[in-house]
């Protein structure tokens, strides 16, 4: 469900094709790993992971108001847009029912917490291959 969520409010990928959108975000980061290593070591550091987040907020606040809430979503998907919401909620870390732009580059990374799975703040290639299988 997370995954699902974090996937339709579009919290991971940025200037992808529309095809590799589609894609549950893990297998995004695999398919996008160069373009996200922006330094080209091999590895994806929480401060790549974090510049992606913030060069995705403007697709993200699509009325430019610097909060994700439902007004950010088209009409015919307020209901959906209402549960999508609830179930990020994490990210709300003032608990105002909206989600900052700070709060959303900053925050809880849990699709990079849980393939970072030696904890060490970096996405080695085979630790995203791991968390894709």
């Amino acid at each position: 469900m997370l995954r699902t969520t974090l996937l339709t409010l579009g919290l991971i990928c940025t200037g992808l094709p529309a095809a590799a959108q589609s894609q549950d975000p893990i297998q995004q980061i695999l398919a996008n790993f160069d373009q996200i290593d922006s330094n080209g070591d091999g590895v994806i550091s929480r401060a790549e992971y974090l510049d992606l987040q913030a060069a995705r907020w403007p697709q993200i606040d699509r009325n430019g108001d610097g909060y994700l809430t439902e007004d950010d979503f088209p009409r015919f998907a307020a209901n959906r847009a209402r549960r999508q919401l609830a179930e990020a909620s994490y990210l709300d870390a003032n608990g105002d029912g909206r989600i900052s732009q700070s709060e959303f580059v900053n925050g809880p990374a849990p699709v990079f917490r849980n393939a970072d799975s030696n904890a060490d703040g970096f996405l080695t290639r085979s630790e995203v291959q791991a968390a894709a299988s």
